[in-house]
């Protein structure tokens, strides 16, 4: 029997017990921010447990599983996994010990046809709690006679769960496995007691009984429950008969294809063999992460899945590897797993892009790794800090052995204590990330999602509507029956316009009126559970359960609508210019912005930049129309469109079409996507889409940033007020902004060098009074600088050094340089003077040419023949344009 057989014999023995076999769920845990992954079956059914869900009384799983504690002891030890299947039975209330005992012992027994002499049953001695006398009498009733001293009792840490230092809790019986005597070991202590590998645990049968209390009293629980788990990937090297489960059909298609790859056997020494079981191991979880559209980074998920393809690529290194393999893997990991898991199937070009993409970063880094250790070797002869040979690990592939080992050589110590502290302060590191992500605590909804009807979301054609309050609740999560006036809290209602945060958007604000007056002001939708939206509000008067009102949304929405669209159109831009294996890696979208992460395999350029911008307003130029529709989650296929690795869609499913023909022509168009964000009608509200910023994410990811509609009007408007401040503080305009602000930036980088040319100094003195009785009337000066031979970069510099401190003054200054006579026209502001007016009157006097503003301008042409007569005509023009 196989592992394929195995998994199916096992979830139809339990569905002819009476038992729903439920569909794992994702290694992303839905709802749960306690966890990085989903580690255990019971995952999935936490709401069961903890009686916020009453619809079955119990279940049968074959549960995807996923714990990073292991990552550093896969390959050395036969019991250490990342990926796992866990098989599980589970009552929530309904049977207890007496059945979970037998079915357990019939299935192993019976239908895997294990000899029943090499089991060994373990119950819970007592400690913390009363010894479990009752599951010792449940085993002595199901083992024959001869097979009770078999029966092994085992203490708290082995036999004794408990959710935490109350709550929840209960005795265990873990079953075991004699793998024989060629595992034993003089002194080996039996089942559970030795530290061994002759005896291996199979399946563990927690039997949650106790609520225990402040102080360490043990209180029966009402309703007992039934958590079992058992390892496929063990089960499967018993029924298999292998030594260990690498060498069972749930590995080894992934080490002979590796070997043939490689070019070396796999048993070929020691060395190789755990090389081998490595790279099986991290890449059956690397292509499960990347399925569910993790994507290696340095923090939370994205880190743990970074480790794991680095070190596996380490080991294919050490195996002879010199270019990236293990995407070419990848289909032996399909053969394994394509019946089961479909998902796998269907991300596979993501996935073998982005281990190529990793892998190829992380050789490299390698060369570099290299280097830092020789460096890290010179610099400390004494001994190689832990940090540092842990920094060399993390970033650069190097594990622990061959520092040492290169260390060594050159009888240089290595502190491994160090190492392994920081080690740990990484693991810590890899939950620190997930912890602010995002996701919502749904427990404190659990309950309320039981007991309110479904919301019926009406946002998609209006934004305004009447309700029924049906619940109410506090900031903690307990039900009330009223809020007063100024008090916060959340509204469950019996439909909606609002729409709650999901897919990057964010939920809706808005009002709740009642009798034509604001009732409450809602400042967040959310839908944590899944089927009720709750209202996060602020009560302006008192709110209570069952009262009327009308559901007003912002406008907002508007806005947001805008640059959710604005994303498609966006995503549609990036796989014209980056090619089809360009994808959503999550987005936000607000009103002021939107927020788009997308793989790429290099820096995009500034033209390349400029296109995706450049097409992405050439369809709202086109003003394509968008249809929204709800059709079966298979159209997704059928049509090819766009969906997002890892995200669960409603089945049927809401469709966006960007085209201009509809669903009839849904084959020429812009854009389709899977989403159930609220768009716009047509892109042409959207009038412009603007790029704002690109930055990297991590390595293979970038983040675009933008606005477009209401927002990127709002931008542009504050752009150009930015720039009139700006150009007004320099005295120029507007258009010769860039010119003058590279000027300033030449010049500074001059003065640095210390390069820069000596302007003259810019004294009072040097400058003559022309009408020193008042230009204006009002008192006002005409001056007159001769400024040497400065070009006219440097004649800019050198008229913001003379305006410094004066006060109503016209000032005309000049330069000689190269046979070409050069000026500029500029007052204080405080004198009323048309600069650009005079500016063109001295070009016409000299055949140059000039121009500027009415506060600075300049310009240029032949020197004058007569400086006298040049300045009376000066003083001609000055009168004529004030």
């Amino acid at each position: 029997m196989q592992s394929y057989q195995i998994r199916k014999s096992f979830l139809e023995f339990f569905a002819k017990n009476g038992h729903p076999v439920v569909k794992s769920s994702p290694l992303i845990p839905e709802g749960d921010p306690t966890l990085l992954f989903t580690s255990a079956g019971m995952v999935q059914f936490k709401p069961y447990y903890l009686g916020l869900k009453t619809d079955m009384k119990r279940a049968a799983s074959c549960q995807k599983s996923f714990r990073t504690t292991d990552i550093d002891n896969v390959g050395r030890t036969i019991r250490h996994l990342t990926f796992f299947e866990m098989l599980g039975n589970f009552s929530f209330g309904d049977y207890f010990k007496e059945e979970s005992i037998a079915w357990g012992w019939e299935f192993l027994t019976k239908v895997m046809g294990l000899p029943a002499e090499r089991f060994y049953p373990s119950v819970y001695k007592g400690g913390v709690a009363p010894r479990d006398v009752e599951a010792r009498l449940i085993w002595e009733k199901v083992l024959p006679k001869e097979l009770r001293s078999h029966i092994v009792e085992l203490g708290d840490g082995d036999n004794f769960w408990a959710m935490g230092d109350t709550g929840p809790s209960g005795p265990c019986s873990e079953i075991y496995w004699d793998r024989g005597g060629k595992h034993s070991h003089p002194g080996c202590k039996g089942p559970g007691a030795c530290s061994c590998d002759r005896y291996i645990e199979v399946w563990n049968h927690v039997f949650t009984q106790f609520d225990k209390q402040p102080g360490g009293v043990f209180k029966p629980l009402p309703k007992k429950n039934i958590d079992t788990g058992m390892g496929l990937e063990r089960l499967t090297f018993i029924v298999e008969g292998k030594d260990n489960p690498f060498e069972t059909t749930l590995f080894f298609p992934v080490v002979e294809a590796a070997s043939r790859l490689l070019k070396v056997e796999y048993g070929s020494s020691p060395e190789a063999v755990q090389a081998f079981r490595i790279i099986s191991e991290h890449l059956r979880a690397s292509t499960f992460l990347l399925s569910e559209g993790i994507i290696p980074s340095n923090e939370g998920r994205g880190y743990v899945l970074r480790r794991l393809v680095r070190r596996a690529a380490r080991y294919g290194r050490m195996l002879g590897a010199k270019d990236p393999f293990l995407h070419k893997l990848v289909p032996a990991v399909h053969e394994i797993f394509k019946d089961v898991y479909p998902e796998i199937i269907s991300a596979d070009r993501t996935v073998r892009e982005a281990l190529r993409f990793e892998e190829q970063g992380f050789i490299e880094t390698l060369g570099t790794g290299e280097k830092y250790l020789a460096d890290l070797l010179e610099k400390n002869p004494r001994g190689v800090p832990g940090e540092e040979a842990f920094k060399l690990y993390e970033t650069y592939g190097f594990p622990l052995e061959l520092t040492r080992e290169i260390a060594l050589k050159r009888n240089i110590p290595l502190d491994e204590e160090g190492f392994e502290r920081a080690r740990k302060a990484a693991q810590e590191t890899a939950k620190a990330g997930w912890k602010d992500s995002g996701e919502k605590n749904a427990f404190l909804f659990q309950k309320a999602e039981e007991k309110f009807p479904p919301t019926v979301f009406t946002g998609y054609e209006a934004v305004e509507g009447e309700a029924k309050i049906v619940g109410l609740l506090d900031t903690a999560g307990n039900f009330v029956d009223s809020l007063k006036e100024g008090l916060e809290g959340w509204a469950a209602l019996d439909r909606t316009p609002f729409y709650a945060e999901s897919g990057g958007q964010v939920g809706d604000l808005g009002l709740l009126l009642s009798g034509g007056r604001t009732a409450a002001e809602v400042l967040d939708t959310q839908k944590p559970v899944g089927k009720v939206f709750f209202h996060h509000l602020k009560a302006v008067e008192r709110l209570e359960a069952g009262q009327k009102v009308t559901a007003q949304v912002s406008s907002l929405r508007y806005r947001t609508a805008c640059n959710h669209t604005a994303v498609h159109v966006i995503n549609a831009a990036l796989r014209q210019v980056f090619g089809e294996s360009t994808r959503q890696a999550g987005s936000i979208v607000t009103p002021d912005k939107f927020r788009f992460d997308y793989t790429t395999t290099k820096a995009p350029t500034k033209e390349e930049l400029a296109r995706v911008e450049t097409i992405a307003n050439a369809a709202i130029t086109e003003n394509y129309r968008v249809f929204k529709m709800e059709r079966p989650l298979k159209d997704a296929g059928k049509f090819g469109a766009t969906t997002l690795l890892g995200e669960k869609y409603a089945d049927p499913a809401r469709f966006v079409l960007i085209n201009k023909g509809g669903w009839d022509a849904a084959g020429d168009r812009y854009s389709l996507e899977l989403c159930g964000g609220t768009h716009i009608d047509s892109l042409g509200e959207l009038m412009l889409v603007k790029v704002l910023k690109d930055s990297s994410v991590s390595r293979g990811v970038r983040r675009i940033e933008g606005v477009a509609g209401l927002a990127a009007v709002d931008h542009l408007r504050a752009a150009a007020e930015l720039a009139e401040t700006a150009a007004r503080k320099l005295s120029v305009p507007v258009e010769e902004l860039p010119a003058r602000l590279q000027q300033l930036i030449d010049n500074l980088k001059e003065l640095k060098s210390g390069k820069a040319k000596a302007a003259p100094a810019a004294k009072a003195g040097e400058g003559r009074k022309l009408l020193s009785g008042g230009i204006d009337g009002s008192g006002s000066s005409f001056v007159v600088y001769d400024a040497g031979e400065l070009d006219m970069k440097e004649l800019r510099g050198f008229s913001d050094q003379v305006k410094k401190g004066l006060g109503s003054t016209l000032l005309f200054i000049y330069s000689r340089s190269g046979g070409k006579f050069s000026f500029i026209v500029t007052h204080t502001g405080d004198v009323k003077a048309d600069a650009s007016a005079i500016a063109k009157g001295v070009a016409a006097a000299i055949n140059g040419s000039g121009g500027g503003r009415g506060d600075f301008a300049q310009g240029g042409g032949e020197p004058p023949a007569d400086m006298e007569a040049f300045e009376r005509t000066l003083v001609e023009l000055a009168k004529k344009h004030i």
